[in-house]
């Protein structure tokens, strides 16, 4: 769910505390988005009823055929309780996980009383997303995506946001795009004003972009930075490979990285 709905009393104290502001975006559990709250007694029968069917048609199968045709219907069976024991349908306490992105933060409410919040301007946010393909004779398909976004406080503490929760096309742009937009004058005006910021293994001054193996590169030799490939790519003029390529998910506030990267190379 991507609209705001009611936190818990907790979420709604710290908010305050934390002078959160509006709330903006609620995301919910994946599993628990097609599935109303009423019916979920008949998914967990339903379920239940369909693999105890499985286990014991195999065990029949088993008994009385083959072991190797038994084995279909008990992988597919144990394959299905995993997913059902992981199911925030099944586990209320996985249901109660809420996500929730205000006007100056956000607060991750991990069920029960375990709560993490963090204000925009203070958050460090490291982001990966995997796109899995097939490549057959030389057409690639997307088959399934992926994607992580960790939090890091000022002191230190973390979560780990992951597709546990619905709309990670939604909102693992909107976490980065908030940390931007708070973050990048202060960071903009400490370069301007001669100073170097570090983004992981990389970091931004005047006179260049800098990697913790390679040196400085100054601006004028700078062909091309980029995200591609789950990458930050850094391309030297005249040449083909990259001068330096660390791992996206090692570079924190990505966005705030490629946008004082495109301040600087225009001037």
């Amino acid at each position: 769910m991507t609209v705001p709905t009611s936190p818990s009393r907790a979420a709604e104290a710290l908010a305050v505390r934390h002078r959160l502001g509006a709330l903006e975006h609620t995301f919910r559990p994946e599993s628990e988005i097609g599935v109303r709250g009423k019916y979920r007694i008949w998914f967990v029968i339903g379920s239940l009823v369909g693999i105890a069917a499985l286990l014991g048609g195999g065990v029949l199968l088993w008994l009385e055929v083959d072991w190797k045709v038994a084995m279909y219907p008990l992988w597919i069976g144990v394959l299905a309780a995993v997913a059902v024991a992981n199911s925030p349908l099944f586990r209320r306490g996985l249901a109660a996980k809420r996500l929730h992105l205000y006007e100056h933060g956000l607060i991750v409410d991990k069920g029960g009383s375990a709560l993490f919040a963090a204000r925009w301007e203070r958050a460090v946010l490291y982001q990966e997303t995997v796109q899995e393909v097939i490549d057959y004779k030389g057409t690639r398909t997307p088959v399934g995506r992926s994607h992580v976004s960790v939090v890091v406080a000022p002191g230190g503490e973390q979560v780990r946001i992951t597709d546990l929760y619905a709309g990670s096309v939604t909102w693992g742009p909107l976490l980065a795009e908030a940390v931007a937009r708070t973050q990048v004058d202060k960071v903009w005006k400490l370069v301007r004003e001669g100073g170097t910021v570090r983004f992981g293994p990389l970091a931004l001054s005047r006179a260049g972009v800098t990697h913790e193996s390679h040196g400085t590169l100054p601006w004028a030799e700078v062909s091309e930075v980029a995200a591609r490939g789950g990458m930050v790519c850094v391309w030297r003029t005249g040449l083909t490979k990259a001068w330096a390529a660390p791992k996206a998910p090692k570079v924190p506030n990505l966005l705030v990285f490629l946008t004082i990267v495109d301040e600087l190379r225009r001037r």
